[in-house]
């Protein structure tokens, strides 16, 4: 119907005064008028166009009357301020003088039982206070561990000899190489610890271990090429002889090697990580200071440290955006103090130096600290109580520049001031591990 052409009204309702309505509504709207004499809208006079049928643009000359729908259901427009009727109920007239209800005495009262009440929270809220200083430091002195002395007289508990009989040997597990854990690579590209893993490094144990070919990325993948049927096989035309290719190509492959990687794999590379902020230290330490580097950054730092080896955060930022070279831009101040903040222990404020330089530089492989603890044994005196005297690790070496290396190593320039050097086992790790990094070893260790 439509509702918008010149012939879009009925016109003959009341002929005496020629006034009509939509035709779609001329029944409700007559009905309407005749029982209460008013219509639902402004009776409405049909203005024919004054072009007809021949021209659409003119318009008539007389605008058509009509009115607000609006208007004529919800009256017209009043500027009064909405406001719902939960909000109205029990609220304050203010058009009625407020006559006073309470005296100065219970004023004064409400207020000291406030005052009252807060001091009561406070105090309760004081002793809940959470204290971050230990009993070291806080009740009394902590102990100074370079004056510390072992006991003479120690009690040697022998339970877990009763209990699982005696130790292994460190050496088994070192030539393992399933328990190899590299802790400077992001942890999504290292492979955990497990005891399969384990089984499957150990010839011994290897046949207790179920699995597959190893051409996945991961050592226990499954390998479904020699269930498959022959109609199936695709590696080759005939399948034994494909078998033996895919099998003879495991030989040189590591199925328990780790993926590595500074970052996380796929999408969440530009994710930050701990390994990519390590990693970037150690480029900036092997660019300024050489094979060195990590020799030179533990002497840089025991120049601030105390003489437990203890240093403050401050200080190793001043050495890596003043020596090291690393502006806030490079490496920013959020992730760095994160980061040394997990360090601390004793004290918010202070590390270890030991603790630190174990944390960033890479770790030491399984097979060659086996070999370090090897060499170290075979240099032992048989009364040497642990120790080797370093002289007779320097006439071991015969190159004099890997000499000089170990030299400036223990902070001396010639080697009769360090000749008579008692150096542990531990120390002995530490040396390699600060020089492995950055330098071969091997022709330290032959």
């Amino acid at each position: 119907m439509g509702t918008f052409s010149d012939d879009a009204y009925n016109t003959q309702i009341k002929p005496e005064d020629g006034q009509g309505t939509l035709i779609g509504n001329w029944f409700e709207e007559r009905v309407l008028r005749e029982s209460s004499g008013e219509g639902r809208a402004v009776p409405q006079q049909h203005l024919p166009r004054s072009g007809l049928l021949k021209d659409w643009t003119k318009v008539p000359s007389v605008a058509r009357k009509g009115d607000d729908t609006f208007d004529r259901v919800y009256g017209p427009k009043a500027n009064i301020e909405i406001e719902p009727a939960s909000k109205t109920i029990g609220k304050k007239d203010n058009s009625v003088p407020t006559h006073m209800r309470t005296g100065p005495l219970a004023t004064a009262l409400m207020t000291a039982q406030r005052d009252a009440a807060e001091s009561e929270v406070q105090y309760e809220e004081g002793n809940h206070e959470r204290h971050f200083e230990t009993t070291t430091g806080y009740y009394h002195d902590k102990p100074d561990y370079t004056l510390a002395e072992k006991a003479t007289r120690g009690i040697k508990s022998v339970h877990d000899e009763i209990m699982r009989g005696q130790p292994a040997d460190r050496m088994m597990g070192l030539a393992n190489a399933g328990l190899e854990v590299p802790f400077h690579a992001h942890y999504a590209g290292v492979e955990q610890v497990t005891h399969q893993r384990m089984c499957l490094a150990d010839p011994e144990q290897r046949s207790n271990v179920s699995n597959s070919a190893a051409t996945g990325i991961g050592a226990f993948h499954r390998n479904g090429e020699f269930t498959k049927g022959c109609e199936r096989f695709k590696l080759a035309i005939h399948k034994d002889e494909g078998l033996n290719t895919m099998f003879d190509s495991l030989k040189d492959t590591d199925p328990l090697r780790h993926l590595g990687g500074t970052h996380a794999p796929g999408i969440f590379q530009d994710t930050p990580s701990l390994a990519a902020l390590k990693d970037q230290i150690h480029q900036k330490v092997a660019e300024c200071w050489g094979p060195l580097g990590y020799i030179m950054l533990r002497q840089r730092l025991f120049d601030f440290c105390d003489h437990e080896g203890y240093l403050q955060k401050s200080d190793f930022v001043a050495v890596v955006r003043e020596q090291l070279g690393l502006s806030a831009e490079e490496l920013p101040d959020k992730p760095l103090g994160i980061w040394l903040s997990n360090l601390c222990t004793m004290k918010k404020e202070e590390l270890k130096v030991s603790s630190l330089l174990q944390s960033l530089r890479p770790t030491l492989p399984q097979k060659d600290k086996r070999r370090i603890i090897t060499v170290f044994k075979m240099m032992q005196p048989p009364n040497g109580n642990g120790m080797v005297r370093l002289g007779d690790w320097l006439v071991r070496l015969d190159d004099p520049e890997l000499k000089q290396t170990v030299i400036t190593a223990f902070g001396a320039q010639d080697e009769e001031s360090v000749a008579n050097t008692a150096v542990s086992e531990q120390v002995f790790l530490e040396i390699f591990s600060d020089l492995a990094p950055l330098m071969d070893i091997n022709p330290l260790l032959s």
